[in-house]
């Protein structure tokens, strides 16, 4: 089975060859060698054996959301969104949704805020 970086920018499918195993702070890692993100392992064989080192299964996907503040001319802030939702395969996303326009604030953080938290009932939704 591959390791699968799980940096969403990256999502590089990498063959056991590809990849250097370090042991740090009590735990196994690797790191992409596209992108240097540490992917942590974990370590399956018996204690006292060998190590076995498989990638941990993740419970939710790395899905990719960018929640953004566009200032409009009257000094507020347009709360806007972008998501790729992560599909069940590994390294493959849905289409892109976009949001222009979920509200609009005084301050550019609560429009971030307010998008962060419309991408979270979004993803719970469709999980």
């Amino acid at each position: 089975m591959p390791f699968i970086c799980e940096n969403v920018e990256c999502r590089a499918v990498l063959a056991r060859g590809q990849v250097r195993s370090t042991h740090e702070d009590e735990r196994w890692y690797f790191y992409c060698p596209d992108c240097k993100a540490r992917n942590e392992l974990k370590n399956i064989g018996i204690p006292g054996g060998p190590v076995e080192l498989i990638q941990p299964e993740r419970s939710d996907l790395p899905h990719k959301v960018i929640a953004t503040a566009r200032p409009l001319e009257d000094g507020k802030y347009a709360a806007q969104l972008r998501v790729q939702r992560a599909l069940s395969m590994k390294g493959v996303y849905a289409a892109e949704e976009h949001w222009e326009q979920l509200g609009v604030f005084l301050d550019a953080q609560e429009a971030v805020a307010h998008a962060k938290s419309k991408a979270a009932d979004l993803l719970e939704r469709k999980a």
